[in-house]
C-alpha cells in the first residue's frame, strides 16, 4: 500500500518536472511502460485496406514508435508464426458479404499472440452500417483462440468497389474524413484505449448469411475472362491475396480459391481480364482509391504516401 503510494508520488513529480514526456509513455499504477514495437497485418485487393494500413503506420512512426507492416498472402500461411517482441499488434481487412474474407481467417488460425494488446479494424463502403456491426465478431473469436487479446474494434469508410463505385462528390466526401479518422484510431492505440462494439442479434444473422454467400466467390474466380491484350506481366498473379492465380504460356489461369477481391480485374495494367459470372457485381468504370484520394486534395495531407500509392 505505501509503496503504491509512493511511486505514484514519484510519477507525479516525474511527470510535472518533465515537459518533454513523450505521448507513447504511460503510467499504469506502479509500472512504466513504453510502446516501442507495433506489427500491422493487412488483407487488401483494391487498396483500401493497404492504404490505411500505411497511413496509419505513418503516424504511428510520427509518434516515435517501431512499425512492421505486412500483406497478408494466402500462399504465406505455413505453421504457427509468433507475435513476439511487439508491444501492439493490428490487423486491418476489407468487409466481405458483412464479415471478413476467409484468407483473414486462415492467418489468425496460424499466429500465437502471447496475450498481446489487439486492434482490429474493419475496411468497409458501408461504414458503420448496422449490417457491418458484426463483421469483427469471427474474427475476435479467433484472435482469441490465437491467445490474442482484442481491446480496439474501429470501422474505417472507404469508397466502396462492389455494386457501383460512388460518384465523384460521394468519393470526396468519404475520403475527407479519413485523416481525422487515422488520427483518432492512432492516438486510441497509442493509450491503449479499450473500444468494443456492441453487436445485436439481427447482425449476427446478417453475417452468418454472409458466410454463407462467399461460398460462391469461386465460381466467380474461375470463370473470368482472360482478353487478348494480356500481356501476360503477371500482375494479378503476385498480387493476388488467395494464392488463385496462376501463369502458364504467358496467360493467366484461375482456381477455386478465389475470394472476390476484386483487386486483379481493377487493378490489371492492360485491363484485360473481365469477369463472366456475377458481371453486374463490377463497375465498368474500374477503380483508382490513388486518383480519388487526389480528388479529394489528401495529397497535401499524406504525400508522398497518396502520390506514391498503389494497390
Amino acid at each position: 500500500m505505501r509503496t503504491g503510494i509512493f511511486s505514484k508520488a514519484v510519477a507525479n513529480i516525474y511527470f510535472l518536472s518533465n515537459k518533454n514526456f513523450t505521448d507513447n509513455l504511460y503510467f499504469r499504477g506502479a509500472i512504466f511502460k513504453i510502446m516501442k514495437n507495433i506489427r500491422i497485418d493487412y488483407h487488401t485487393g483494391t487498396g483500401g485496406s493497404k492504404l490505411v494500413a500505411e497511413l496509419l503506420a505513418e503516424e504511428l512512426k510520427n509518434n516515435n514508435i517501431n512499425v512492421e507492416v505486412n500483406r497478408i498472402f494466402r500462399a504465406q500461411i505455413d505453421g504457427i508464426s509468433e507475435i513476439s517482441n511487439i508491444d501492439y499488434y493490428i490487423l486491418i481487412f476489407p468487409v466481405h458479404s458483412f464479415c471478413a474474407p476467409k484468407p483473414v481467417y486462415e492467418w489468425v488460425e496460424h499466429l500465437a499472440g502471447n496475450r498481446c494488446k489487439t486492434a482490429l479494424i474493419g475496411v468497409s463502403g458501408g461504414g458503420n452500417v448496422l449490417s457491418n456491426s458484426a463483421s469483427r465478431h469471427k474474427t475476435v473469436k479467433l484472435l482469441k483462440k490465437s491467445n490474442f487479446n482484442v481491446i480496439l474494434e474501429e470501422m474505417i469508410q472507404m469508397p466502396n468497389n462492389w455494386m457501383g463505385v460512388p460518384g465523384k462528390e460521394k468519393y470526396i466526401h468519404i475520403l475527407s474524413k479519413l485523416p481525422n479518422k487515422i488520427d483518432t484510431i492512432s492516438q486510441a492505440i497509442l493509450s491503449e484505449k479499450k473500444q468494443r462494439k456492441i453487436v445485436y442479434w439481427i447482425d449476427y444473422l446478417i453475417s452468418a448469411l454472409g458466410e454463407v454467400e462467399k461460398k460462391s466467390t469461386a465460381k466467380f474466380g474461375n470463370r473470368i475472362q482472360v482478353l487478348d491484350t494480356c500481356t501476360g506481366c503477371g500482375y494479378c498473379a503476385k498480387n493476388c491475396c488467395s494464392s488463385n492465380i496462376q501463369i502458364e504460356n504467358k496467360k493467366p489461369t484461375f482456381g477455386n480459391r478465389c475470394d472476390m477481391c476484386l483487386g486483379c480485374i481493377y487493378n490489371c495494367p492492360q485491363k484485360a481480364l473481365q469477369p463472366t459470372y456475377g458481371a453486374f457485381q463490377v463497375d465498368k468504370k474500374g477503380y483508382n482509391l490513388r486518383l480519388m484520394c487526389q480528388d479529394a486534395n489528401l495529397t497535401a495531407e499524406f504525400h508522398p504516401i497518396i502520390q506514391n500509392f498503389t494497390p
